[in-house]
């Protein structure tokens, strides 16, 4: 299936592009002492930097969002981050009846290390481009995040769109 669209090529490097992110702290096997950290507590410890910005307390509910993902899923996910000892569950200063989650020095040593590794890495990619374009691809790549942001996918219509090509073979409109 291939198409000289934009939306085609942007589509492929995407997809090339999470592969690539995702590879270095994807689940191995369990015993592999090699892995000191999985991709869910990376996800969880951003989350939870980026929340306690922007909010008073981060709670699970507030990952569950950020990670777009099911509040039981978001559950499992920052109890792994906590068990790994990225995480820590305190007290809610706003209702006793929940606990926020703040980073521990643990899972901020890792943000820095693993926003470092990532920026150092982009930095090598693109040292060779000359400063105009540089400056172009960051800004437009920026305006990109945003607009998906803003928009994001309709997946309720691409459910229903597989549900009907599992039925009957059919072409893409």
């Amino acid at each position: 299936m291939r198409d000289g669209t934009p939306g085609a090529a942007i589509d492929v490097a995407l997809f090339r592009l999470r592969r690539i992110w995702a590879r270095p702290l994807r689940s191995r096997k369990i015993a592999d002492p090699q892995r000191p950290v999985q991709l869910s507590n990376v996800m969880v410890v951003h989350a939870v930097h980026k929340l306690s910005l922007d909010v008073p307390e981060v709670t699970v509910g507030a990952v569950a969002e950020q990670l777009d993902v099911d509040p039981s899923t978001a559950s499992r996910l920052v109890n792994d981050a906590i068990g790994a000892g990225f995480v820590e569950r305190e007290e809610s200063e706003v209702d006793a009846r929940r606990a926020r989650l703040v980073l521990s020095g643990r899972g901020r040593r890792v943000l820095e290390v693993v926003v470092h590794h990532r920026r150092t890495y982009l930095d090598g990619l693109i040292a060779d481009w000359d400063e105009p374009d540089r400056e172009t691809f960051a800004r437009l790549l920026t305006r990109f995040a945003e607009a998906a942001m803003a928009h994001p996918a309709d997946l309720v219509n691409l459910d229903q769109v597989i549900a009907e090509a599992i039925q009957e073979p059919t072409t893409l409109r």
